[in-house]
């Protein structure tokens, strides 16, 4: 095996939170859009402050949703690696 095998024994919840609330966040965005424009298409209306509304209500659901599930499996993870062991991977020097 070529390369440096580590293990990851521990991940902070936290940066996991993070990192899922803004990826939450982009495809919440996208996702807000989505529906804006689908009720737009058929309402036939365009209203911009319900339109505003479901961009922004999706994006910040989704964020705060990736993020809750972020900061749990990241603390699962750190109890199950505890008793089976982390997950490895080998790295390459640059």
């Amino acid at each position: 095996m070529e390369g440096n095998t580590k293990e990851i024994k521990r991940i902070s919840p936290l940066s996991v939170g993070r990192i899922s609330a803004a990826m939450g966040a982009v495809v919440g965005f996208f996702a807000g859009l989505a529906l804006a424009l689908l009720g737009t298409a058929i309402a036939v209306v365009i209203n911009l402050g319900a339109w505003l509304v479901q961009i922004i209500g999706a994006t910040l659901i989704c964020a705060l949703g990736a993020f809750v599930v972020g900061v749990i499996y990241a603390a699962v993870y750190n109890l199950v690696a505890g008793w089976v062991g982390g997950i490895q991977v080998e790295l390459d020097e640059v």
